[in-house]
C-alpha cells in the first residue's frame, strides 16, 4: 500500500525497446469490509501499487472487457454489478464491455499468469468453499479483489500495466442489492480496487476500508483517485 497524494512524473517515452521479458505481479487481496466504524479524517485515496513514483494501472486507451458469475448470487445481481461498472466506468473515462456470464468462479486460478495479454475482470458470488480468495473470512468481509499486473524493464526504466482481475464476492454477507452497505456499494468498492485504488484512510469515502453506513456511491476522494488512474492520466506506453 502507497500513500495518497503522489505525483505522477512524467510519462515514459513510447517505442522503447524492451531489455527483459515482463514480469507478472499479482496485487495483495484487498478486502470490503461491512458493519459499524468511527467516521476519521485521513486521505481521501491511496494507489494500491507505485512504479517509479507512477501508479500501476490499466491503460485506459483501451477497452476493458467484463464477465459475471452470478449463479450464487440473489435475484437482480447483475443488474447491480452494471451499475457499479459504470460508476467506476465513468470517473475513470474508460469504455467497459460486458462479454456475458461465465461458469468460472472468481478464485485466484482465474488470473492467467502465464499470458501478457489483456483478460476480462471476472466478478462473482462464491464462498470459503468455492473460492481461495474468501478461504479463511467471515460474512464481514462481503468482497475480495485481486489483480496481476505486467512490468517490463528496459535501460530507459520500468513502466507496469494491469492485465487482469478477480473480484469474489461472498454470498455469506447476505446484503440488500442497493442502498448503504449493499451489494452495489462493495461490487463499487471492488472494482476501484480493480482500477488501482487501494484503500482510503478517511473514513467517509467508499474506499474506507470498512464502508461507511450513509455512503452508497462513489465519494469525492474516490472520484479524484480514480481520474489519475483513468484516461485523463493518458494511455500506457506498455507494448503487446
Amino acid at each position: 500500500m502507497t500513500a495518497a497524494g503522489l505525483t505522477l512524473a512524467a510519462a515514459p517515452a513510447t517505442g522503447r525497446v524492451l531489455q527483459t521479458a515482463p514480469e507478472t505481479v499479482l496485487t495483495d487481496t484487498a478486502a470490503a469490509q461491512v458493519g459499524t466504524a468511527a467516521v476519521v479524517p485521513g486521505k481521501s485515496y491511496a494507489f494500491a501499487a507505485v512504479l517509479g513514483g507512477r501508479p500501476v494501472r490499466w491503460d485506459p486507451c483501451r477497452t476493458m472487457h467484463w464477465r459475471s458469475n452470478t449463479r450464487l448470487a440473489p435475484a437482480g445481481a447483475l443488474a447491480v454489478l452494471k451499475s457499479a461498472v459504470a460508476q467506476v466506468a465513468a470517473a475513470t473515462g474508460t469504455r467497459w464491455v460486458y462479454d456475458g456470464p461465465t461458469t468460472s468462479l472468481p478464485r485466484l486460478a482465474a488470473l492467467r499468469t502465464s499470458s501478457t495479454a489483456p483478460q476480462p475482470v471476472l466478478i462473482g458470488w462464491a464462498d470459503r468453499a468455492s473460492s481461495d480468495l474468501l478461504a479463511g473470512q467471515t460474512a464481514r468481509t462481503a468482497g475480495i479483489a485481486r489483480t496481476r499486473y505486467l512490468v517490463a524493464r528496459s535501460s530507459a526504466g520500468s513502466v507496469a500495466v494491469t492485465r487482469g482481475a478477480v473480484v469474489a464476492l461472498n454470498r455469506a454477507s447476505r446484503l440488500p442489492l442497493r442502498g448503504a452497505s449493499s451489494w452495489q456499494a462493495v461490487a463499487t468498492h471492488e472494482l476501484a480496487h480493480v482500477m488501482g485504488l487501494a484503500h482510503a484512510s478517511a473514513g467517509n469515502q467508499l474506499m474506507s476500508v470498512v464502508l461507511p453506513a450513509r455512503v452508497t456511491s462513489l465519494q469525492a476522494g474516490d472520484r479524484a483517485g480514480l481520474a489519475r488512474l483513468g484516461r485523463a492520466a493518458g494511455c500506457v506506453p506498455f507494448a503487446g
